[in-house]
């Protein structure tokens, strides 16, 4: 996999230093040096041009310089400096591609899949889960990362490190378990009944009750489908509330409701609202404004709340943390201190799924209708 790395920062210099196995350091296409733990390898942009340096001596000016790997689990140091003057560390595995745009860095993690799917499990989900939650979170990982593995191709990697993608720090250090549940589900992915990698979704809390794909989404996905899920409220993210000013919320509906709506001002204010169950609308079907809209507009943690009012203030009294589809984390990890398998917990969030090993799918596909 090649993942476009720090894409959210602007890269004014770094370093690296080899942590475990053996590196060589190459620029256009020639090895400059044999590396060794000791040894610090410094880059920093020169026009369209990469400097590099090795132990303070100016090995001159390449186009592409790559830090790579000659032995298996092989591991550096990153240390980058970004234009605020910040400087921060990551450890990854496997390559590292560094070009020049002319101002910054551009930095690429050339690394084994399993490797960037575990690194992935620890920043999307974080240390202290349970084996059978870190198989599962391995296996929607994967699938992710193998169903839009051309999804930065024009920028000449496959995927980016941010949520635009999925979130990868480099290598997991927190939880020796994440690195466990990552190669007992070792090629393992989700598939449909055609046999193409399922739309992976997950998010942090449903607030009781997953959504439907087209509800969220534009279109209809038949193992995206709302269920009860009862596991999450009582888990960390289960419940909120927020503020906001009263004029305020009634100016946003006065703006974004149709012109039939304006003409009831009740409708404007919806000062009481009770949802029974999660809806798609605010406040009733006759209304054009989406739960998910008001959820980006407000910038709330769910699209799932009651509304009641104080003097000056609504207050927003909501459950759930996430878009709602798919698998919810909270209550996946539940799941899993409560004894369900890896298997019963997928197929409870995505239906009618297939977990197959990623190395069948060209039999399955040759062999299907």
């Amino acid at each position: 996999m090649k993942i476009g790395i720090l894409k959210g920062d602007r890269i004014r210099s770094a370093a690296v230093s080899p942590v475990t196995g053996g590196y060589q350091c190459v620029g256009d296409g020639n090895v400059k040096a044999t590396l060794s733990a000791e040894q610090r390898v410094s880059l920093a942009p020169k026009g369209s041009l990469v400097n590099l340096k090795i132990d303070g001596k100016d090995m001159g000016s390449f186009n592409r310089v790559v830090i790579k790997s000659v032995k298996w689990e092989s591991t550096f140091r990153l240390t980058y400096t970004n234009s605020a003057g910040t400087s921060k560390k990551r450890v990854y595995n496997d390559h590292l591609v560094i070009r020049s745009n002319g101002t910054n860095l551009n930095l690429i993690n050339e690394t084994e899949l399993e490797h960037y799917v575990a690194g992935v499990v620890e920043a999307e989900a974080g240390k202290g889960h349970e084996l059978e939650y870190y198989k599962v979170q391995s296996i929607i990982s994967r699938t992710y990362a193998l169903a839009n593995m051309h999804r930065h191709n024009s920028d000449g990697y496959n995927l980016c490190d941010q949520v635009h993608c999925q979130v990868y720090h480099g290598k997991p250090r927190h939880d020796e378990n994440i690195v466990l549940g990552t190669y007992a589900t070792k090629g393992h992915v989700l598939v449909d009944a055609d046999i193409n990698f399922v739309t992976a979704a997950f998010h942090s809390n449903c607030g009781g009750h997953t959504m439907n794909a087209e509800h969220v989404w534009s279109k209809p996905l038949p193992y995206l489908v709302g269920r009860p899920d009862t596991f999450c409220l009582v888990m960390p993210h289960s419940h909120w509330e927020k503020t906001i000013r009263k004029d305020h919320w009634q100016s946003y509906f006065a703006e974004n409701n149709d012109a039939s709506m304006r003409l009831v001002k009740d409708s404007l204010s919806r000062m009481d609202y009770y949802p029974s169950s999660k809806p798609v609308f605010f406040a009733d079907s006759t209304t054009t404004i989406k739960m998910t809209k008001l959820r980006q507009d407000f910038k709330l943690r769910s699209a799932f709340f009651a509304v009641s009012q104080d003097a000056d203030s609504v207050r927003l009294t909501g459950r759930g943390f996430g878009h709602g589809v798919g698998l919810c984390q909270e209550g996946a990890m539940r799941m899993a201190i409560l004894g369900y398998s890896c298997n019963d917990i997928l197929h409870f969030y995505y239906k009618d799924v297939h977990l197959i090993d990623k190395e069948h799918l060209l039999f399955f596909r040759e062999d299907a209708p």
